[in-house]
């Protein structure tokens, strides 16, 4: 029996075995621990009868509720490695490149075999890092590797009631997608292993006013999100009475902007980074504190950066391998990892001592060359401008012909004149003027944003090829 194999029975039997806690409140009603534990069980029965064995791999494509959960711990108790799905995204070209054993989705249990890879048994998660491709990368995510940041962050975390006593169970409103690792083991089992309250939205978050008569109704504690999610509820009052209220929760898949920070200082709230490759935790904030960006310290791993400014880390939390045409490729559980991120230290102290945080600067995928051989560093530009030109919440910069730097930019309110901007601009860079072509500026309200709450580039630069078509003679 592998240390994985048995280190999820373990903490599952711990946590679940005749316990009334954790409980899992969704559409149909209430599961105590006790239920769930019976549920996991029958589906144990199925997949022992059905021959699949530690290491096999199983993909399941399911709407996050208790049968989901009770397919996804069974996996794991049995040591299968779990590849996760949203629900209905399974097809046969996602089944043969996981080259999986079984699968689970709306149809309920099939078995799949053979497979032509060997088992992974040392594997208990398969994750996407992006749904929206064809050709997601996926990270492999070992119980070593999950457990690390679980056990770093529950102490963090407070999932407790602090209203009532320091044993009473938290009450915590579940929005976050369960098959990507920041909803499923910074917010889930980090809930899910303190023993929580745990209530499902079943519109994962995207119907405001349901997320606030949610927690209404059960008295909800903690809520994690991303910050598109709490912008959304911090435009209404109900929405801000919420947040203000929460004894805890965690923001993270995306920057924050400064207008958000600025009212999330008013929270208990903190900042939380991580990828799907780090299990998806690198550094977490302190309660209340915010600043445009901020990421917070490293926990549970060692982080640095690099000459250029990229954020790297390493630790039990760095993944232990990618999913590839050829199988598992497996990776140095010694290595530093490079995240791709430009980040840089925070300003200010942290009770009077120097600040070891981080605040992000942007993604080194977003630095591109011109045609003459220029490299445009555009993240590390985009920061200057949100900083220095008064009023400015979000910067873009790009390019549409590779010869010259199309700026986009919003404002909080009033929009300087653009004649006024384009002689700021390159003086708040220090280049020529000569590089840059067009200026697009909005107000906030109407910056293109991802699910998450960061600037959809993709749109934007769409957006702007259309403004240039249209104006084409």
């Amino acid at each position: 029996m592998s240390y994985k194999y048995s280190l999820w029975q373990e903490r599952l039997r711990e946590r679940l075995f005749e316990k009334p806690y954790p409980l899992w409140v969704d559409a149909e009603g209430v599961l105590p621990a006790a239920s769930l534990w019976y549920c996991v069980r029958e589906r144990l029965e199925i997949l022992r009868e059905e021959g699949v064995r530690a290491g096999d791999r199983i993909l399941l494509a399911l709407p996050p509720n208790r049968h989901f959960l009770a397919w996804m711990l069974a996996g794991l108790w049995e040591g299968c490695t779990i590849a996760l799905l949203p629900p209905n995204a399974a097809t046969p070209e996602r089944e043969r490149f996981l080259d999986i054993s079984a699968i689970v989705d709306e149809h309920g249990f099939r078995a799949i075999f053979p497979t032509k890879h060997p088992p992974t048994p040392d594997v208990s998660l398969l994750l996407a890092t992006s749904g929206t491709t064809t050709e997601p990368r996926w990270v492999a995510l070992s119980a070593t590797n999950i457990f690390s940041v679980i056990d770093s962050h529950l102490p963090v975390l407070s999932l407790h009631d602090a209203r009532a006593d320091a044993y009473s169970a938290a009450r915590v409103l579940s929005v976050l997608p369960l098959h990507h690792a920041f909803g499923l083991i910074i917010d889930f089992f980090t809930a899910f292993f303190a023993g929580a309250e745990i209530v499902r939205d079943a519109n994962n978050g995207r119907e405001i006013a349901q997320v606030i008569a949610l927690a209404q109704e059960h008295h909800i504690t903690h809520c994690s999100m991303v910050p598109l999610t709490a912008e959304r509820l911090a435009a209404l009052p109900e929405g801000r009475d919420f947040l203000r209220g929460l004894q805890g929760g965690v923001i993270g898949g995306a920057p924050v902007n400064a207008d958000l920070a600025e009212f999330l200082r008013t929270t208990r709230l903190r900042t939380g980074y991580g990828q799907t490759e780090a299990a998806p935790g690198i550094t977490l904030g302190a309660s209340g504190v915010w600043e445009a960006g901020y990421l917070g310290a490293a926990l549970g791993c060692e982080i640095r950066t690099s000459a250029d400014g990229v954020l790297e880390f390493r630790g039990d939390n760095a993944h232990c391998g990618l999913w590839t045409e050829q199988g598992l490729a497996r990776l140095s559980p010694e290595r530093w990892v490079n995240t791709g991120d430009y980040v840089k230290i925070c300003s200010g102290t942290r009770q009077g001592e120097a600040s070891t945080d981080y605040c992000f600067v942007g993604r080194t995928d977003d630095a591109f060359k011109l045609t003459n051989g220029r490299f445009i560093p555009a993240p590390i530009w985009e920061a200057l401008l949100k900083s220095r030109l008064e009023g400015c919440v979000e910067a873009m910069i790009t390019t549409l012909d590779g010869e010259k730097c199309a700026v986009c930019l919003a404002f909080r309110e009033n929009i300087p004149s653009t004649v006024e901007l384009k002689r700021i601009i390159p003086d708040v860079l220090g280049v020529s003027p000569e590089i840059f072509g067009t200026l697009h500026c909005w107000q906030v309200k109407d910056w293109l944003k991802t699910p998450k709450g960061s600037t959809d580039r993709r749109a934007m630069h769409r957006m702007l090829a259309e403004v240039r078509k249209n104006l084409a003679p």
